[in-house]
């Protein structure tokens, strides 16, 4: 792939695949990251700080993704079947399923529509950022950045109750429609129906094609697209992978100059798809720590997962294994911990190496 910044052509190359990559196309609009293209296959590569918005041929993905060095890399809404090829290669850091739901139906919004809102919906000021970012699900460094760009540059739609931002939408660097709160007192009066369909509205107008994504577990958001709409037509999991051994693991301690097993619960059950027969696991929560148990037919597991100093990891302290193996643990610990996306911490076990891969780190 090379470093390019035909960004136009691309965009008008992109639009006549059989899977149109629409976020990619936004971030290709919206953004000044790095872009990588290899007109073979029509494969693109947008970079956008820790996300990677990608396209195209797996092999050729992969390639680009093996010159890079090292480190964390974080994925955008990618194709299944690209990803799974991208992710089964490296470390599994966090995994989200997603899927993409589109508005294919210029009809979907009646002229008349705004008629029969029973609220006016005007554009959010930018003194609102502040607010939205501190209700924000994914808050963090960067974010009002985000939310001030988008406000200022993008679509935005809301509706105010007495003179308070009661309900709200906004559009992603990538074009997605996103940021979506109604504040509690307000919920259930079907505020975020018009505000999206208010939304749907200005898009259309700037010719852009509307789509979000939306976690499969998130069933009232898929009820409310739906109603507004929407209509699913892919799977596009978002991920994190850690590539090679980057530099935060080989200053970082967590056992206290033991060797030890890094991994992630995400790894565990999307690469190496662990699988166990064990049912009866208790799972009790005292502050960031879990207590496990495993106590069924003749196995017996007593184990604590504490949250590192750093808040990186849970480390797997096992303090009672009768006829079982660390392996057994690590199978339960896949399917029955509560966190999805935890990264956890294991005492270094040659064996255990070979069973579930992982990032070993052997110390001295």
């Amino acid at each position: 792939m090379e470093l390019t910044t035909e960004k136009k052509n691309i965009i008008e190359i992109l639009y006549r695949q059989d899977f149109v990559p629409l976020n990619v196309i936004g971030i290709l609009e919206n953004m000044d990251g790095n872009v990588f293209f290899d007109e073979a296959s029509n494969s693109v590569w947008a970079e956008n700080q820790y996300f990677n918005y990608i396209s195209g041929s797996a092999t050729v993905i992969c390639k680009h993704l093996d010159q890079l060095e090292a480190g964390f890399y974080g994925f955008s809404a990618v194709q299944h079947e690209l990803a799974e090829a991208v992710y089964g290669q490296h470390l599994l850091h966090w995994y989200e399923a997603t899927d993409r739901f589109v508005v294919k139906d210029e009809k979907t919004l009646e002229s008349d529509w705004r008629s029969h809102a029973p609220y006016e919906i005007v554009s959010i000021p930018i003194e609102e950022a502040r607010g939205i970012d501190d209700r924000y699900e994914y808050k963090q460094d960067g974010s009002f950045e985000r939310i001030c760009d988008a406000i200022t540059r993008r679509p935005t739609s809301a509706i105010y109750i007495h003179g308070e931002l009661a309900s709200y939408v906004l559009v992603h660097e990538d074009n997605s429609i996103g940021y979506m709160y109604t504040l509690e007192k307000y919920r259930h009066k079907g505020l975020g129906y018009w505000v999206t369909l208010d939304i749907l509205e200005k898009m259309k107008k700037r010719n852009a094609h509307a789509f979000v994504e939306i976690n499969r577990a998130n069933f009232k958001s898929q009820g409310l697209a739906a109603k507004s709409g929407f209509k699913k037509d892919a799977y596009t999991p978002w991920f994190g992978i850690i590539k090679g051994v980057p530099e935060f693991f080989k200053t970082w301690d967590p056992l206290n100059g033991n060797s030890f097993i890094f991994t992630s619960i995400a790894h565990l059950r999307h690469v190496n798809q662990l699988k166990t027969d064990i049912q009866e696991v208790k799972v009790e929560k005292s502050d960031d720590n879990y207590n496990l148990t495993i106590d069924e037919e003749r196995k017996y597991a007593i184990f604590k997962m504490v949250l590192d100093e750093s808040k990186e990891a849970y480390i797997v302290h096992v303090s009672t294994l009768e006829n079982m193996d660390l392996y057994e643990v690590v199978k339960a610990i896949a399917i029955h911990f509560p966190e999805s996306n935890a990264s956890i911490v294991l005492p270094y076990d040659v064996k255990l190496v070979e069973q579930i891969g992982g990032i070993p780190i052997v110390k001295g």
